[in-house]
């Protein structure tokens, strides 16, 4: 009958929900940790991310093609509106703490002892000192490992210039790193 197939369904969404949260709530919490500098604030954003994201599931969420792509966006739109509640901000004062931000981010990792090899320490180190416009590219790409098209989504550009934002960024990275060719 309709009903049983009905609570199927919402057991499927139900385990659906329960992995994506035990897979991705750390990822998801360091994403805001890095963009707001403050545990209680990354915590908030991220119970409420995934608040958002078990409402559209329950709404039947069948449309969302990368849940985790899916995710990262509403954490970002979560980010944004934290800071548009916070103050009025000028781009040029995001761009100055999206620098500390990033700093905070890894004074607290370090706190924590998170246990990473020396090189992967210092490419985070070097993230850091990226410009703020390729930072969150970057950090997408090679730590949380998405996929330039995943990247485009959350962070609502186009997947060429997310491209472009990964390939520069990479550059200067490379540079800022010690690696360059020349």
């Amino acid at each position: 009958d309709s009903h049983s197939s009905l609570d199927m369904e919402s057991d499927t969404i139900k385990n659906k929900f329960i992995n994506l949260y035990h897979n991705e709530s750390d990822s998801v919490f360091r994403f805001c940790l890095l963009r707001t500098s403050d545990a209680e604030v990354a915590v908030d954003i991220m119970q409420d991310t995934f608040m958002r994201f078990w409402n559209a599931l329950s709404r039947g969420g069948k449309e969302i093609r990368n849940e985790r792509a899916f995710l990262f966006s509403i954490a970002r739109n979560g980010i944004i509106d934290w800071y548009r509640k916070k103050k009025p901000v000028s781009l040029e004062s995001l761009a100055e703490e999206a620098e500390t931000d990033a700093e905070a981010f890894m004074d607290t990792a370090q706190k924590e002892d998170i246990e990473m090899e020396h090189e992967a320490k210092l490419l985070m180190e070097k993230i850091r000192e990226l410009e703020p416009l390729y930072q969150q590219a970057v950090y997408l790409r090679f730590v949380e490992d998405f996929r330039p098209k995943e990247i485009a989504e959350i962070l609502g550009e186009t997947t060429n210039a997310v491209s472009v934002r990964i390939h520069r960024g990479v550059r200067q990275l490379r540079k800022l790193a010690g690696y360059d060719e020349k």
